[in-house]
């Protein structure tokens, strides 16, 4: 009889244990479901984030409708997110909560918990530009959006040979062609020294006025991906004789209004416009409309 009662006191131990083992299996899923749910949460709104911050400063309101596409075509209801945009229009913040129903632990009487993620992505001065720098040069002054600039003077206007154009990566005509038609591949940071560009590279420049003038973007009206747009270097100054050095001291956007012949040279003129680029930032730069942008949560 003795005997009967211990085997049936294992039992209830080994079915108590079970249940306890079931149960912490169960919980640790559930818990494993619900910092998965945030990940995927925090992620989204990240992505959310930056992609609403390439439409600032200048299109707060579109910003935050990308925003909302993001999060809808991450599985985010738009509604379950706030959406701030700083008054400067230099920085984009989410917060987000997501409802998650448990599993395992309902039999505890829990039946969901809800997680919470936040993401903000704020604008800077770009201290440098990796990729689609044009091989024209400005001299740096203070910003002014929609001011008109030259990038490439025409014949009879440059210093001594140079007439804006500057070598990135090399020099001659066949790294110029590239490099107008689809930017330069590598990194310009601040402080970096280039080599001036002498000469008017009458060939590239007529062939990139024929396809520049097709494009029938305008100032006001020109999407994003315009090929319209350019980033140029800005530099110290280009009052230097032949092929020489000029520091870069910073960054711009600008919209090519026309590129025409002059005394028949081509000269490029264009116009400042703010805009996000893919390059590092710093805050304490001074503002010249071009920005790169930074996850700071």
């Amino acid at each position: 009889m003795k005997m009967t009662n211990e085997k049936g006191s294992i039992s209830i131990l080994v079915m108590v244990m079970l249940v306890v083992l079931l149960g912490s299996a169960g919980a640790a899923i559930d818990v494993g479901v619900v910092i998965l749910d945030r990940t995927e949460l925090s992620n989204a709104l990240d992505y959310a984030a930056l992609a609403g911050a390439q439409e600032l400063p200048e299109k707060p309101l579109k910003a935050i409708q990308i925003a909302k596409d993001y999060l809808a075509q991450n599985g985010i209801n738009p509604d379950d997110v706030t959406i701030t945009v700083a008054v400067d229009n230099k920085s984009i913040e989410l917060l987000g909560n997501r409802d998650v129903q448990y599993t395992f632990l309902k039999v505890l009487g829990l039946n969901e918990t809800t997680v919470e993620a936040q993401s903000k992505v704020i604008l800077g001065a770009t201290r440098s530009v990796k990729g689609g720098l044009r091989p024209f040069a400005v001299e740096d002054f203070p910003y002014q959006y929609g001011a008109v600039v030259t990038l490439k003077q025409g014949a009879g206007d440059g210093y001594h040979g140079n007439y804006g154009v500057v070598a990135l990566g090399g020099s001659g005509s066949s790294v110029y062609e590239y490099n107008a038609f689809y930017g330069y591949d590598g990194e310009i940071s601040i402080g970096d020294e280039i080599n001036t560009e002498p000469g008017n590279m009458a060939n590239v420049s007529n062939q990139l006025q024929t396809y520049i003038n097709d494009i029938p973007h305008t100032f006001e009206t020109h999407p994003r991906d315009s090929e319209r747009l350019w980033t140029v270097p800005l530099v110290s100054t280009l009052i230097v004789s032949g092929r020489d050095t000029v520091t870069v001291t910073g960054f711009a956007q600008v919209f090519v209004e026309n590129i025409d012949k002059k005394a028949g040279k081509i000269e490029i003129n264009a116009r400042f416009v703010r805009f996000v680029v893919n390059g590092e930032i710093d805050t304490s730069l001074v503002d010249r409309g071009t920005y790169g942008v930074k996850l700071v949560n």
